[in-house]
C-alpha cells in the first residue's frame, strides 16, 4: 500500500513537473505539486457549490413567487365569493406569508 501511494506521488510530481516545465523531483517539490492538486480540487468544490447556491436560491424565489400569486387568487376567489371563507382566507395568509420569504431571501 506504501509502495502505491509512492508511486502515485512520484507520477504526480512527474506530471505536474512536465506540466510547469520545472525539473520539481525533490520531495519539497513534490509535495508542493500535490499540495497545488488538492488546492485546486478544493476551488472546484468550492466554485461549484456556490454557484449551485446561487442557482438554487434563484429557482426557490422565482418558484415561490408564482405560488404566491396562484394562491392569492385561488384565496380571493374562495373568500370574496363565500365558497369557503376560512380556506381563502387560509390561502390569503399563506400566500403572503410565502411572498415575504421569496422577498427576504431574495435579499440574502
Amino acid at each position: 500500500m506504501k509502495l502505491y501511494l509512492a508511486l502515485v506521488a512520484v507520477a504526480i510530481g512527474v506530471y505536474a513537473s512536465a506540466v510547469n516545465g520545472t525539473n520539481s523531483t525533490t520531495p519539497a517539490g513534490v509535495l508542493d505539486n500535490i499540495n497545488n492538486i488538492i488546492n485546486n480540487w478544493l476551488n472546484l468544490g468550492t466554485n461549484f457549490l456556490v454557484n449551485l447556491e446561487y442557482t438554487l436560491k434563484y429557482y426557490i424565489v422565482k418558484i415561490s413567487e408564482v405560488v404566491a400569486i396562484i394562491m392569492a387568487m385561488v384565496g380571493a376567489f374562495l373568500y370574496f365569493t363565500r365558497l369557503s371563507r376560512y380556506t381563502g382566507r387560509g390561502l390569503l395568509i399563506g400566500a403572503v406569508l410565502l411572498y415575504l420569504f421569496a422577498e427576504v431571501l431574495k435579499s440574502i
